[in-house]
């Protein structure tokens, strides 16, 4: 009876395991993503304009997980090539949050192989002691 019970819990720690590793995988595997950060200006009208250009995948949507949090709410949007944003700006403020900043669809076209880059800005006045530094993980 003994080895019958260790036996049952080695089965069930093993599949605890399988479990815990295969939930901590990429919940859309495939889609395009990489680490992103920034840094602003004290004031909080500046707009900044980030030079990285990415192409929009099948998944026809651009989401943002806010890690590194600034001293207030993070305000962005994206711009096509043209320099033209194209979307609304997303007010962001709480750390581990993912934001959808656009999503294909009547209010926004961003359709498969739309080009875009990042704009950014502050909320507010930033004193030179405060956090002016950003950064997540942009999945698009």
């Amino acid at each position: 009876m003994n080895t019958k019970l260790r036996m049952i819990t080695a089965v069930t720690v093993a599949l605890g395991a399988v479990m815990a590793t295969a939930g901590s995988a990429q919940a859309d595997p495939g889609r395009p993503n990489n680490p992103i950060s920034g840094s602003l200006p004290n004031t909080g009208d500046t707009l900044v304009q980030y030079s990285t250009y990415r192409t929009v995948s099948s998944w026809e949507q651009v989401q943002f997980r806010y890690e590194n949090t600034i001293s207030h709410s993070l305000r962005m949007g994206l711009r096509d090539t043209s320099g033209w944003q194209f979307t609304p700006t997303k007010i962001m403020g709480s750390k581990g949050t993912t934001y959808t900043i656009a999503q294909n669809g009547s209010t926004v076209s961003i359709p498969q192989g739309k080009r875009f880059a990042i704009n950014a800005r502050s909320n507010g006045f930033m004193w030179n002691y405060q956090d002016h530094n950003w950064g997540g993980h942009l999945y698009w």
